[in-house]
């Protein structure tokens, strides 16, 4: 298996738990949504809370050029260490959601 192979499997194993989480305070189910072809992986989140529809994005990475890019993370913990600790190295997980002058002062990759 090569190295972005590794990494789509990685990727999908540290996501999926957040599919099955249950909310006690609102109506709501996450879906997990991820396309290998043009490697996008994403959580998201519908319900209904009264006549308010609900519809978010809990997470959201994508492999680009050869590195794994964090998009979004609204997780309560983050996932970059969980990437790490599976396998992904940390040189080549770049926080998106920071802004790129920042990104040189995170200890990940800039791009």
């Amino acid at each position: 298996m090569d190295r972005l192979d590794t990494y789509r499997q990685i990727i999908r194993k540290v996501l999926t738990p957040f599919a099955n989480i249950t909310y006690a305070n609102v109506n709501v189910k996450n879906h997990q949504a991820f396309d290998p072809e043009t490697d996008q992986y994403l959580i998201l989140s519908e319900g209904w809370e009264g006549q308010h529809h609900l519809h978010s994005c809990l997470l959201h990475v994508e492999i680009i050029n050869n590195k794994v890019w964090i998009q979004l993370d609204n997780t309560e913990d983050g996932i970059a260490e969980e990437l790490i600790q599976s396998g992904i190295p940390k040189q080549d997980i770049v926080l998106g959601f920071h802004e790129p002058e920042i990104r040189p002062f995170t200890g990940f990759a800039v791009a």
